[in-house]
């Protein structure tokens, strides 16, 4: 029972090969190539977000984080606290990216906002300053779309929609390369945990292919 996440990953894993004939690093380009990351650590990755991204319900070992390290071989750290409303990622992002000095920020918000009726125009915003201060930074942004919402924290949905749309168009003004969990989990079926909101150890796998083909 606990390798089942080890064989649903090697299973996707070589279903992609297979489909785009290519390794997931992307064969002969890389995200980041030519891109100047002063003293940023290339190798290094730091995952920001909430529960999603800290694993709820998960072994360390089995979060996307941790998963994706795997996979595109670089380190990733999780910086992801459960609860965390997108501003207050916004409010700490400066500090992370100090510390860790990442060459790439993965960006996973807006669950809990939707569920306490923040407004998209102010997740937009954050979202905004978080990756403008990875830019800053000179650390390469990668944002995601949500991932679906079924059971009992279905009333969301059509929220997660919305707001998927306003984070796909904040992506290509911004430049910033878009991760789009939403299209990756469909409706989620078989990839949440009871809940109905927090990615299970099949989906956590998911978010980190998804994230793995942008690299």
């Amino acid at each position: 029972m606990k390798y089942s996440f080890i064989c649903f990953l090697c299973l996707i894993t070589l279903t992609l090969g297979l489909i785009t004939g290519c390794e997931l690093d992307g064969g002969d380009h890389n995200l980041g190539d030519g891109h100047d990351f002063g003293d940023n650590d290339y190798s290094l990755c730091v995952a920001l977000g909430d529960s999603i991204t800290e694993g709820h319900g998960l072994d360390s070992s089995e979060t996307y984080p941790s998963q994706l390290t795997v996979i595109i071989a670089k380190t990733v750290v999780n910086e992801g606290n459960g609860g965390e409303h997108s501003n207050e990622g916004a409010s700490r992002v400066n500090n992370v990216l100090n510390r860790h000095k990442p060459g790439f920020l993965l960006i996973l918000y807006g669950a809990n906002d939707i569920i306490y009726s923040r407004s998209n125009s102010s997740i937009i915003a954050s979202l905004r300053s978080i990756i403008d201060a990875a830019k800053n930074n000179k650390t390469i942004p990668v944002i995601a779309t949500l991932t679906p919402a079924n059971e009992g924290h279905s009333f969301m949905s059509g929220a997660i929609t919305e707001l998927n749309t306003l984070i796909r168009q904040l992506a290509g003004e911004t430049g910033t390369t878009l991760v789009d969990l939403e299209s990756a989990f469909g409706d989620g079926t078989g990839l949440l945990d009871d809940d109905g909101l927090h990615p299970n150890v099949n989906g956590a796998t998911m978010i980190a292919l998804s994230f793995a083909g942008v690299f």
